[in-house]
């Protein structure tokens, strides 16, 4: 697999060549054989190279090719992937790297290529590699599908050895209630290091690298490393959940690597309240298009999962099957069960809001759970309770006029207003919003969006880059079909009917620039 990045860092590499030849006047000039000799082919790689500045994770990489004008690849990969490349053509391996870029990326084959080329002196930092590891810097000459269009010029390097921390980890745990703990780590120096709390549950048949390696990817994954990542001594505020064991683990960690061994201490929290005394109030408020559900136990120190299913679909599943679907659809992500339970569970009252179906019939329900998100209690419900039908207000907003010019053409007059503008249209547009309108959105969408639903066009509405309120604007598009969409809102948050215009925004019909006066 490649392990490039494709967000180049690009290096100044100003790499002269000075190529000087003369002849001493006095010097004969050389006698001409006979016989003339066969003309000489030309053996100057493609490409220079050079790779430095190499660490354990990171290689610099420069490229000067022979063509300053022809677009190639260059990547670092790694012995396994660079032999195959020998072995089976380096075409081979184009067609399956693009075609993994295109399946990851979205992308069509040309915009990748697009991507990847590379065009006169060019390089790049790679900072994931791993240590005391063979790799190959390469370069080779691409066409515009990304088969090679010359030799693969290759440079083999390997990175140093991983730097080891001589940091060493005390780990306390104090003032311990049935919700919170004092977790405190003093550290031997200050090089950075990790410090994660877990459920014990997920990390107790995990030892070592295999542990760190656990904690790195699934922290990575939601970008919460930089959070948990410390130097010298740190004291963290642990809310947990009543009567559950969890483990504190500590790990020297530097440019994505471990730098020390893993240090660890399991600890329970105190015991909760009665699961079998709790009870729950349930309730719920409708908006436009969601739901506010809440949830408030009796105690406190409880600790319970709650959700909300249609009523008709308990007719074929169980309650206890219901949260089983719910864990379930969370394996995937959080890996494993107590991970789910952590997640999902609660102690105290919570309020959550969910989209609802109108006219459908729902039930909310709670249930005290332990760490495995098994219930230790029976489950509570609600009452049925019935989602009404989107009310439609009276709220109206009206497309009074618009036209559209050429932003190429309003950038030359206007360069201050306009100067992102070139290339595309410029919609320029005027609304008029009823008297019972509290607030109303409208903008440009760059689209045909007259099959989408009312709640997708609202919601794009309101997370249009525009301010709310405004009766005339500017709005930049595409050229081509583009739908000029609108709302209005009234007092009690209900919205009335769309306001859709469907436009076919050519050049050919745009109004002359000169005829807008700011």
């Amino acid at each position: 697999m490649t392990i490039r990045n494709y967000i180049k860092t690009f290096i100044v590499a100003l790499l002269g060549i000075a190529i000087a030849a003369c002849t001493p006047e006095d010097k004969p000039a050389p006698e001409v054989p006979d016989t003339p000799k066969e003309p000489v082919t030309p053996t100057e790689a493609p490409f220079k190279m050079k790779v430095y500045d190499v660490t354990s994770v990171m290689a610099t990489v420069e490229v000067e090719p022979l063509d300053k004008e022809a677009a190639y690849y260059m990547d670092i990969l790694n012995e396994a992937d660079f032999r195959q490349a020998e072995k089976y053509g380096f075409d081979d391996y184009m067609k399956w790297f693009l075609g993994n870029m295109e399946e990851q990326t979205g992308k069509t084959r040309s915009e990748v290529v697009e991507m990847i080329s590379s065009f006169g002196n060019d390089g790049f930092i790679l900072m994931t590699l791993k240590p005391e590891t063979k790799y190959f810097a390469i370069a080779v000459g691409i066409d515009s599908e990304g088969m090679t269009t010359t030799e693969v010029v290759s440079v083999e390097f390997t990175t140093t050895p991983a730097d080891k921390s001589a940091n060493t980890f005390e780990i306390n745990v104090g003032n311990i209630s049935a919700s919170s703990a004092s977790v405190i780590v003093k550290a031997g120096n200050k090089d950075p290091y990790i410090l994660a709390i877990e459920p014990y549950s997920t990390t107790k048949d995990m030892e070592g690298e295999e542990l760190a390696e656990y904690i790195i990817q699934n922290n990575m994954a939601w970008g919460g490393l930089e959070q948990m990542t410390y130097s010298g001594d740190a004291v963290v505020d642990h809310l947990g959940k009543a009567g559950w064991e969890y483990e504190v683990i500590a790990f020297g960690y530097a440019d994505g690597l471990t730098t020390t061994d893993v240090k660890r201490s399991r600890f329970t929290m105190a015991e909760g309240g009665d699961v079998n005394a709790c009870t729950f109030v349930f309730d719920h408020i409708f908006g436009s298009f969601d739901m506010t559900l809440s949830v408030t136990p009796s105690d406190n120190e409880v600790v319970y999962v709650t959700n909300v299913v249609p009523t008709a679909e308990l007719e074929s599943i169980t309650l206890e099957e219901n949260l089983e679907l719910l864990v379930e659809s969370l394996l995937a992500d959080c890996g494993t069960r107590a991970r789910v339970a952590d997640l999902i569970s609660v102690m105290e009252p919570q309020e959550y809001t969910l989209k609802f179906e109108p006219g459908m019939e729902y039930i909310q329900w709670a249930v005290p759970v332990d760490q495995d998100c098994r219930p230790t209690a029976d489950f509570t419900c609600s009452e049925p309770f019935t989602a009404p039908s989107e009310m439609l207000s009276t709220a109206t907003l009206t497309l009074k006029e618009y036209t559209w010019y050429d932003g190429t053409e309003l950038a030359a007059l206007y360069p201050d207003t306009f100067k992102v503008a070139k290339g595309y249209a410029v919609v320029d547009m005027t609304v008029e919003a009823s008297e019972d309108a509290v607030t109303w959105w409208s903008y440009v969408a760059m689209e045909d969006l007259t099959d989408r639903s009312r709640e997708v066009i609202i919601k794009n509405l309101q997370n249009a880059p525009t301010e709310p309120g405004l009766e005339h604007q500017f709005v930049v598009a595409f050229w081509g079909m583009n739908t000029i969409m609108g709302v209005a809102q009234d007092a009690e948050g209900n919205f009335g009917e769309l306001m859709l215009e469907v436009v076919d925004l050519q050049k050919e019909t745009a109004t002359p620039a000169s005829e807008l006066k700011l």
